[in-house]
């Protein structure tokens, strides 16, 4: 995380922050700490000096300081708000999901002047992600009232609701004693960066006029083959919103998460890296994303959310008749690995109150009940089978902070610790002899291993290069010698948009 004061030329990094790989953070009511979240935890910190201080274990939509202590926050992706004293503690319910709504998730909440009451946007199955109803929540209570409609979430400032309608910033006149508005929403901004995917718009704004937003759109990114040095070798396919990415063996073809901005959903396409092709696999209005090739690249096991969450589906990966549901349960599921045998599906898996991953491991024999291969008090996820399918590298923040290791699947043998300051995402070398992760500030990481029978020798690790881009899911694969890397890219000719400050931005709506 950055920091910077706008009496200020620079920004200055915040240190302690180096692993918030994905950290949605928010201010305190005074401006003198921060929240964010980092492997697997909320946390805060003071600007003026100190480590960041754990206030529980969660992962973050968005949240929101109250002058009353109390911090109200989003869980990953799906259900109500949650909250906790800003001194830690137990986190509790502060919203309540609706199921005569049809609600998925209340997010990236925003506390109004009085510190009792709050905005949220609530997100509905099976509708666009980038469509949102934003409401008003209590401190004093679960129940709420809606407020407006938009494509993103809202904040209140200087007088006024601020959201996203079609990628313009509106401004709502709003009564925050009364909780209603009390006029018609002008636009303010036009080309508003967002992700649609998550109902959340790139600005935000302060009470004394000042409002920051980013414009235009998050980077096209693209597909690209990169060396061990982390140079561009041959940009893959088109650009657009890439998400995630898997290989199949043989490296030859590759199944990646595109999503369709028309549409408002991702969608799974083959791309066929020899001809520089891409065909369209799924088609269901839902969201399809991970992607994962059976050994011999002739099935593709995925995760959609056509039921309301995610669970998983197979489908022949030459596109040949229609999906069947694998596996199905009441937890959001993504598939992360096939074991080299072809028996088993690894997968991770969110949905208890603690909002932890575990790693599962479905049977695709017999009656295919699954059972856990890590499910306890920590969230263990990105499973990856070894090339022989005698062990599983995943990742863990049972450290306090995410970290790779190396543990036996179905077998004896002890785990290793493989990452020595953070690390996400593992990869397997084809030969079983190096792994990969992304490391501290998303650099890739390297480092030989060495499996003998029930012990596992690691050796040194090694920094390649980066920054990688980074998010919920695999950005980059590798080539079976080790030698390239699939990864999503910005576009060369495509960055993001520079931030924009506006001042005393209300005096243009009295004009």
């Amino acid at each position: 995380l950055w920091v910077r004061s706008l009496d200020s030329i620079k920004a200055q990094p915040l240190a302690g922050t180096e692993s918030a790989f994905y950290s949605f953070p928010f201010w305190s009511p005074d401006g003198r700490s921060i929240g964010f979240s980092a492997d697997g935890k909320l946390k805060k910190m003071d600007l003026a000096g100190g480590p960041p201080v754990t206030l529980a274990d969660v992962n973050l939509r968005g949240a929101s300081w109250s002058p009353q202590g109390v911090i109200v926050f989003a869980l990953n992706s799906v259900g109500p708000l949650q909250r906790i004293p800003a001194d830690g503690g137990t986190p509790a319910p502060a919203t309540a999901i609706d199921p005569s709504r049809k609600e998925n998730a209340h997010r990236w909440p925003w506390f109004l002047p009085d510190g009792r009451h709050f905005l949220y946007a609530s997100v509905v199955n099976g509708v666009n992600h980038g469509d949102a109803t934003i409401y008003v929540g209590s401190l004093d209570s679960r129940q709420s009232r809606i407020v407006s409609q938009a494509n993103s979430n809202a904040i209140y400032a200087s007088g006024y609701l601020l959201f996203l309608r079609d990628n313009t910033l509106m401004a709502q006149p709003f009564d925050p004693k009364r909780l209603v508005t009390t006029g018609d929403p002008v636009p303010v901004a036009e080309q508003i960066a967002a992700d649609p995917t998550r109902a959340r718009g790139f600005f935000t704004a302060s009470d004394n006029g000042t409002l920051v937003f980013q414009s235009g759109g998050l980077g096209v990114q693209t597909l690209a083959w990169l060396n061990r040095a982390g140079q561009r070798l041959e940009t893959v396919g088109e650009a657009g919103r890439p998400f995630r990415v898997f290989l199949a063996p043989g490296a030859k073809r590759a199944v990646v998460s595109v999503f369709d901005r028309a549409a408002g959903n991702y969608d799974l396409w083959i791309y066929d890296l020899a001809r520089d092709r891409r065909s369209r696999f799924t088609f269901d209005p839902a969201n399809e994303n991970e992607g994962i090739w059976s050994p011999d690249g002739s099935w593709i096991v995925f995760s959609s959310d056509r039921r309301g969450h995610f669970d998983l589906y197979r489908k022949l990966s030459s596109g040949a008749g229609a999906e069947d549901l694998l596996y199905a349960d009441g937890l959001d599921k993504r598939p992360v690995s096939w074991s080299p045998d072809g028996k088993f599906v690894m997968y991770d898996a969110l949905g208890d109150p603690n909002t932890k991953f575990d790693l599962w491991v479905l049977p695709l024999e017999g009656e295919r009940k699954p059972f856990p291969f890590l499910h306890g008090r920590f969230n263990e996820l990105q499973g990856q089978f070894s090339p022989d399918g005698r062990w599983v590298a995943y990742q863990s923040d049972e450290s306090g902070r995410s970290e790779i290791y190396i543990a036996p699947f179905q077998g004896t043998g002890g785990k290793r610790q493989v990452s020595v300051a953070g690390g996400i995402l593992a990869r397997w070398r084809a030969d079983g002899k190096e792994l990969f992760y992304i490391g501290a500030n998303s650099r890739l990481m390297a480092v030989e291993v060495d499996l003998k029978g029930a012990e596992v020798e690691i050796g040194a690790v090694r920094p390649l290069f980066g920054p990688l881009l980074t998010g919920h899911g695999y950005q980059y694969d590798v080539s079976p010698d080790g030698q390239r890397f699939l990864a999503i890219v910005y576009d060369e000719q495509s960055a993001p948009e520079p931030l924009t400050l506006v001042q005393n931005w209300t005096a243009g709506l009295r004009k």
